[in-house]
């Protein structure tokens, strides 16, 4: 099937999730409603699995992260998700949090997304922010700073490797000098 065979060719950017929008872009002689078709029936022959209304995978072996994302645009992951990866809490914790323009928390396909709500301003401000593999997330240093701005003063485990300059800057250029993230860069730079 050429649909298929063309939607695996790019798959090689490192893509494995796909809403409609991107199968349309991806697909030239398929649109609408004959796209539509060719998803369901992509789906009932198994060489697509759906994960979602609209979002689709080539396979059950898709990143999570990249699916939070394209579930709830815009967002990008940080809070305990990026902490936790980059040894700022010691905890596991297995949902994906994510910064978004509305609160939701959600599983689907067993893994719990949790959604948190953030002023528009700062959640469309790229400072602080890095893109792996199809992956929007924040810097570490931008999590702490999102979950102090979210849930008030917090103990982490490990502040060793901050850059206490960066998150400075993005205390002053995001977060509008929030006094909450300014008292936790005073007590905590050493």
């Amino acid at each position: 099937m050429g649909f298929i065979k063309e939607l695996i060719k790019a798959r090689n950017t490192g893509q494995t999730v796909f809403s409609f929008a991107d199968l349309n872009g991806i697909v030239q002689d398929y649109s609408g409603a004959k796209l539509r078709s060719a998803l369901k029936y992509a789906v009932k022959m198994g060489d697509l699995f759906r994960i979602s209304r609209g979002i689709y995978a080539i396979s059950k072996d898709y990143s999570r992260q990249e699916f939070a994302n394209k579930y709830r645009t815009p967002s990008y992951v940080s809070l305990y998700t990026v902490l936790q990866e980059t040894g700022v809490v010691f905890q596991p914790y297995s949902s994906i949090y994510l910064a978004a323009n509305r609160t939701q928390e959600m599983e689907i396909d067993s893994q719990k997304y949790i959604y948190r709500k953030i002023k528009a301003e700062i959640l469309l401000n790229p400072l602080g922010m890095v893109n792996i593999n199809q992956v929007q997330k924040s810097v570490k240093e931008r999590a702490v700073c999102d979950k102090l701005y979210l849930d008030g003063d917090e103990y982490f485990d490990n502040l060793r490797e901050m850059d206490w300059e960066l998150m400075r800057k993005l205390n002053e250029e995001v977060y509008g000098r929030n006094t909450v993230i300014s008292s936790f860069i005073v007590k905590n730079c050493v």
